[in-house]
């Protein structure tokens, strides 16, 4: 089988360093975790990734690095890049020769490379620079610490025999430690593309996990006249933990890199791309008017999900028409808790949350149809008659408070409960706090 090539730096700090590529790959970028850290503010923190690919080839993959990642002169994409012997990688101000084999091996990618070291006389026998001579004119060339150094040195030998001689051998020692696992790939950057177009338009779906931790999606659908403006959160520790175990290496990394059908005619496209990028290695996936895998659909539904709940955006599953039919409800409802405002304490705050929840879901609805504008007025209408009932209302109990009329207070505190029951909104809470006085010192007097 043909030696696989080397990669030699030949620019940079660590120029003339060799790395050979094995199974796992080699990660270059500026953090130190990576295989090849370079410390060059023009990389990205993981750049790039080098991997086997064939029986004696190498490939490259941009690992969506900031500046991009050169190969010839000639940026790449996303795509890994197959590599021959001669080609140029350039990252930043790094270039990365591919080279042959050498008769030595490689340097190990996680150290550097030893400086020669020549032999050392222990006055043994022979010379340091190889030389001939007997071993009696190579007495008569130490000096006398060397001399001294020799005698050391064959006494130190001498006893460590002793030692392996005489000492038994314990039986009953515990077995030494089994090395450490490789550590855990870790979700590092993600790049989520579903997309469907065809004559009548295009659908496309992209979420986006940064290296900072940021979650982001842009959704895009000419067909349904619908464009919803990028949304961005960054994630918690927890979430991206959650998120971690959704796209897993262990789940990932035994999927084929792509999956390719028959293209329709007329000519369309049903495609899925899943690009995960890990502390340790990447994957991409990528499907084309075929059935994908179902380990890889129930992930994609899980992933979705996540990013659904975390950035608030679940209503883009639905139709344009299924999504203005829902809003037309919940303004009808709005406008009905409108009207019985006056029934019950609580209709007004009812009445804000349906026409809240009709705007939502018409957040990605483009053009807006008319009940937009309903939902917009009865929310401003409803919102400032709610704000001017509760101050009245805040006025009772305030007065009550201030007498020491502790169950006025206590009843007018509780109509003001019904009317904002959100314990969100902070005029629910300054009540609540009010009315643990109250009842504080209603059950001081009824001790009394």
């Amino acid at each position: 089988m043909a030696e696989r090539p080397e990669l030699i730096i030949v620019s940079g700090e660590l120029a003339g360093r060799r790395f050979s590529v094995g199974e796992g790959g080699l990660r270059l970028g500026r953090s130190s975790s990576n295989d090849i850290h370079v410390p060059d503010e023009g990389l990205s923190r993981n750049h790039c990734l080098f991997e086997t690919s064939g029986e004696s080839g190498l490939r490259v993959t941009d690992l969506a690095s900031a500046n991009g990642t050169f190969v010839n002169d000639v940026q790449i994409g996303v795509d890994p890049v197959e590599l021959k012997e001669g080609d140029i990688i350039e990252v930043g101000d790094v270039k990365v020769r591919v080279g042959a084999a050498s008769a030595a091996s490689a340097q190990p990618a996680a150290s550097a490379a030893p400086a020669p070291v020549g032999k050392v006389d222990l006055g043994l026998g022979g010379s340091a620079s190889g030389g001939g001579g007997s071993a009696a004119a190579q007495q008569r060339r130490r000096s006398p610490l060397a001399n001294a150094l020799w005698a050391v040195a064959v006494l130190a030998a001498l006893g460590a025999i002793a030692v392996v001689l005489l000492v038994p051998a314990d039986r009953d020692a515990p077995p030494a430690p089994a090395p450490v696992a490789d550590e855990k790939p870790v979700l590092r950057e993600l790049y989520y593309e579903r997309v469907k177009a065809d004559s009548r338009g295009i659908y496309r779906y992209a979420l986006t996990l940064s290296e900072d931790g940021a979650l982001s999606v842009k959704i895009d659908d000419t067909s349904n006249n619908r464009r919803m403006a990028p949304k961005r959160k960054s994630l918690s520790a927890e979430a991206l933990a959650e998120l971690g175990e959704v796209l897993s290496w262990d789940a990932m990394k035994d999927f084929d890199s792509s999956y390719s059908g028959v293209e329709p005619d007329p000519p369309a496209l049903d495609g899925i791309t899943l690009k995960a990028v890990y502390s340790t290695c990447a994957k991409t996936v990528r499907v084309a008017n075929t059935q994908e895998p179902d380990e890889l659909a129930a992930m994609r539904e899980k992933l979705e999900a996540f990013s659904k709940s975390e950035l608030g955006v679940w209503a883009i599953a639905y139709p344009r028409e299924k999504l203005v039919e829902l809003a037309e409800q919940a303004v009808s409802l709005g406008d009905a808790k409108w009207e019985d405002r006056d029934v019950n304490y609580g209709n007004l705050a009812a009445s804000i949350a349906a026409y809240q929840e009709a705007l939502f879901y018409l957040e990605t609805v483009s053009p807006k149809p008319d009940c937009a504008r309903a939902a917009a007025d009865g929310l401003a209408r409803s919102k400032e008659e709610l704000q001017r009932r509760y101050t009245d209302q805040r006025f009772l109990a305030d007065k009550a408070l201030n007498l020491s009329r502790w169950e006025v207070a206590r009843d007018e505190l509780k109509v003001l409960l019904e009317m904002v029951p959100d314990r969100r909104d902070d005029r629910n809470r300054d009540a609540r706090a009010k009315l643990m006085s109250a009842e504080n010192n209603l059950k001081k007097r009824g001790a009394k």
